[in-house]
């Protein structure tokens, strides 16, 4: 039986987003969310880069590994104590994923050890979904330049799913405005016969209004960063809704 007064503490990464497409992500955030529980959120303070660090692009994988290695992650969830949050959430596919299994279990081990409390993050989320859809083999769509595609493939291999066909649109910054039916396109044409689902990595895309009619459209899951993401927070708190917009994996 689940308990009362559950409350997701989500914990996501500036990395120069502007505060309108912040509010965007957070609001799809919370269509994975059932309205008894509710959410409280901290946003990690990213330092300037040093000028002789600063990652080659905006979207490589040494962004990722920066991201994942700022020192305010644990910071931010203190910060969070003070609301009760019951479970954590970092809300990064790429920062938790770029440095394999390993440094995925490093991130929620920081957040744990700072507060005591489970954590999930977007990578670790999607793996628990796909083996619950008792998903091997995969198709992904992504807003991802090359490398961290090819990183994403990598953890996903270490994870025993394998990625039969990929579709990274190679954007170099801010995700966030890649537009709803882009993403969607991406989706359906990574698609091929040979995967059990489609996986649309990324939580600065929006998918949460497409994701049951692209499912239908294709016959198979699709699963989402976001969606994943709220889904595994839900399932550690002992809560299983019911949402019925928000894809097969929620009424699994």
């Amino acid at each position: 039986m689940a308990q009362k007064h559950q409350t997701l503490g989500a914990i996501y990464p500036d990395d120069m987003w502007l505060d309108h497409d912040i509010n965007r992500m957070l609001d799809e955030i919370r269509k994975y969310l059932p309205e008894q529980v509710p959410m409280v959120s901290a946003r990690t303070h990213v330092p300037m880069f040093a000028e002789d660090s600063e990652p080659a692009d905006g979207s490589s994988v040494d962004l990722g590994i920066w991201l994942a290695e700022n020192g305010d992650i644990e910071a931010a969830a203190a910060r969070l104590m003070r609301l009760k949050p019951t479970v954590f959430a970092y809300y990064c596919t790429t920062a938790s994923f770029v440095q394999g299994v390993a440094g995925d279990e490093a991130l929620k081990k920081r957040v744990e050890d700072a507060t005591g409390l489970p954590c999930t993050t977007s990578s670790s989320a999607i793996v628990k979904a796909l083996h619950c859809l008792d998903v091997r083999r995969v198709a992904t769509a992504s807003p991802y330049m090359e490398d961290v595609n090819q990183a994403l493939i990598g953890f996903l291999a270490e994870c025993d799913i394998e990625v039969v066909n990929s579709n990274p649109l190679h954007y170099l910054q801010d995700h966030s405005i890649v537009p709803a039916e882009t993403i969607r396109e991406a989706a359906r044409r990574s698609d091929v016969p040979e995967a059990d689902a489609v996986l649309i990595s990324c939580t600065g895309q929006k998918t949460a209004d497409f994701i049951s009619d692209l499912e239908e459209e294709i016959g198979k899951p699709v699963v989402t960063s976001n969606q994943a993401t709220g889904w595994h927070a839900l399932q550690m708190m002992g809560v299983e809704p019911r949402l019925p917009r928000s894809g097969i994996l929620f009424r699994n």
